[in-house]
């Protein structure tokens, strides 16, 4: 993770032509990072996370992973949904928060950001004030916000 988001963006801007421009849109947008936005991912919670194999019925051998996360934005007002295709690998570390034993695991996200792996796959890093851990890498994703009326 960069030391500051000045950073952060300049890695991204740097490296613009190599991003999708939705992805490069998601990633240096301050609202997904700023302390007080609702549509941060910082100080989101973690409501769940879905690991599909999708297969061809005709062809089962071939499956195309798929990851979709959902968080509760931390005004509580929206769901932020994350959808990723063309998985590579992923991690998930889980360790229980010793600062609020309600934020769980994967409750309160503390930072995330977007880089590119040697291969040129998108990299997609949460990480939680638990010290828990989200590491995706593929081949897209999209951003998507439902408001809880």
């Amino acid at each position: 993770m960069y030391e500051s988001f000045d950073d952060y963006k300049g890695y991204m801007e740097e490296n613009k032509d190599k991003f999708p421009s939705h992805v490069f849109e998601f990633a240096t947008d301050v609202n997904r990072h700023h302390l007080d936005s609702p549509h941060s991912l910082h100080d989101s919670w973690m409501t769940s996370v879905i690991v599909r194999e999708n297969r061809n019925p005709e062809r089962p051998f071939d499956p195309e992973p798929t990851i979709e996360i959902e968080l509760l934005g931390q005004k509580h007002d929206r769901s932020i949904n994350l959808s990723y295709s063309g998985i590579e690998r992923y991690t998930i570390e889980g360790l229980k928060n010793p600062y609020n034993w309600g934020d769980t695991y994967q409750g309160d996200i503390s930072c995330h950001e977007v880089r590119l792996s040697a291969e040129g796959f998108l990299i997609h890093e949460i990480l939680f004030v638990s010290e828990s851990k989200i590491t995706i890498v593929c081949k897209d994703f999209q951003c998507s916000e439902r408001l809880h009326t």
